[in-house]
């Protein structure tokens, strides 16, 4: 049999622009990472390797960081890669006006020297191109995160070409009537198993179907989908997936004569969550992918506490239950979500806790307008990344300067402990400051943590094979599949 010559992957959703200073969602990021190469990789284990650099020093108080870029990587022009391709490209993603609520590059970029004044000089002081084959990067104080931070698509270089954007990665995206077309970056020196790919949006509910029919090769972000087949060993499905790659949440909408602006009203909310949520609730496509769980932290992870301790907090929420669900009859809540069903609004519902007939699916582009722009609802649900090991990543989330953080689950006691934990450069002493902040969180509650779930790829074992296991939680590199 021919081998396949275009791999056909499902999407659950519209991915929205593919510009890295614009970043917002993982959807969007696990699309670029196959165009775009930021200066490093955070690798298996939470180790960070090299990609657009090729090594890097860092002073001994964590302020200044020096790379070593790799200049024999090219654009899918042809044109070479220089240090001043991260400066520009920088300069110019602050200069945009953001999809999100701070735009994407700011938790990196307000710490570095100059930035109070870029406003009027529209230049990043503290970025410094020695040379084409040097960058420096100056922070205002120590950043023992700048690395982590520094890997994500969002600070990758990139060339405007017209109206296109391009990069260093081993393919070139190119999005026509919402089908993403992948060529290879003939450039790039990055092997990959297919030249061409095509991506189109599938509904999550019809991907088995889809999958089984033969239409698509893969559907990839496959947790949102409800695939039966998917661990079964006799199927012609397969799945693969990393460890845990997302936090599962409710976003409270905690705004300024809102209902959720009752820290109360929180508090019972995440208490009836941890009581009413098991293994045997969950719908099918959570199965096998999402971990219940209550704190932010992962188990052995720095910041966590003890679990007894953590029912503690949160059963202080308790005595506030009666009350909450009484008000919601009064003022029913407005709750939405996408791809997947509203099951937890069913749970909720069966409590005596009542809902806006309007709530339940909306498209994601208008989840996203809602939770940055409008805010009209009151719960979201909502995934986002577990961006490291370390517990400052939670950061882009909680933080003021946060890259995906929202006014409308902004808590000020939090962000700012937050915002504190970012000096420390010995995690030996970070642990009891980040325990504060899972204490915090959970008394606060800014948004109510469901657990972690799994990134899965599900994909047609007799069509394709994947080349090597996941690299890091959340491998959206499609270079990484080949044909049977």
């Amino acid at each position: 049999m021919k081998k396949r010559t275009v791999l056909k992957i499902g999407f659950p959703t519209y991915w929205g622009n593919l510009i890295p200073s614009l970043q917002h969602t993982g959807y969007a990021d696990s699309l670029m990472v196959n165009q775009f190469e930021a200066l490093v990789t955070t690798g298996k284990g939470g180790v960070t390797g090299p990609l657009a650099a090729k090594s890097w020093t860092v002073s001994d108080d964590f302020r200044i960081f020096t790379f070593k870029i790799d200049t024999e990587k090219k654009f899918s022009n042809g044109q070479k890669l220089t240090a001043m391709d991260f400066k520009r490209s920088w300069e110019y993603g602050l200069k945009l006006d953001p999809h999100s609520a701070n735009s994407s590059l700011l938790d990196v970029m307000y710490r570095i020297v100059g930035f109070s004044d870029f406003k009027t000089s529209e230049k990043l002081t503290g970025v410094r191109v020695i040379d084409d084959n040097t960058l420096q990067i100056e922070f205002k104080e120590p950043f023992r995160m700048a690395l982590n931070y520094l890997s994500g698509s969002r600070m990758s270089a990139f060339i405007k070409d017209g109206e296109n954007y391009i990069g260093t990665g081993p393919y070139i995206l190119k999005d026509v009537n919402q089908t993403l077309y992948l060529s290879h970056n003939q450039f790039s020196n990055e092997e990959v198993g297919f030249e061409k790919i095509e991506i189109s949006v599938i509904n999550p509910a019809e991907a088995q179907k889809v999958l089984k029919s033969g239409l698509i090769d893969m559907y990839t972000l496959a947790e949102f989908a409800n695939i039966h087949e998917c661990f079964e060993e006799n199927s012609d499905i397969g799945c693969y997936s990393g460890s845990e790659a997302r936090h599962q949440s409710l976003m409270l909408n905690g705004m300024d004569n809102r209902f959720f602006n009752n820290k109360k009203h929180r508090q019972a909310l995440q208490v009836l969550i941890t009581k009413i949520i098991n293994q045997k609730v969950l719908p099918s496509f959570h199965k096998f992918n999402l971990t219940i769980d209550s704190q932010i932290y992962l188990p052995m992870q720095t910041g966590r506490i003890e679990t007894e301790v953590a029912k503690k907090i949160t059963d202080e929420g308790e005595k506030y239950i009666s009350e909450f669900i009484t008000k919601t009859q009064k003022t029913p809540l407005y709750m939405i979500t996408s791809e997947e069903t509203n099951w937890i609004q069913e749970l909720l519902e069966k409590q005596g806790v009542k809902f806006t007939a309007n709530s339940g699916n909306i498209s994601t582009q208008d989840r996203m307008k809602m939770y940055y722009k409008t805010f009209e609802a009151d719960i979201m649900v909502m995934a986002f990344s577990v961006a490291s090991g370390d517990p400052d990543g939670i950061y882009h989330a909680l933080g003021k300067n946060g890259s995906i953080s929202s006014p409308l689950q902004y808590n000020k006691n939090v962000s700012d402990l937050l915002e504190n934990g970012r000096n420390i450069l010995d995690l030996k002493k970070a642990d009891g400051h980040y325990q504060l902040v899972s204490r915090e969180f959970l008394q606060e509650v800014p948004f109510v943590h469901l657990g972690f779930s799994k990134t899965i790829v599900a994909y047609r074992k007799d069509r394709i094979q994947v080349k090597h296991k996941y690299k890091k939680r959340d491998d959206g590199k499609f270079s990484i599949y080949e044909a049977i």
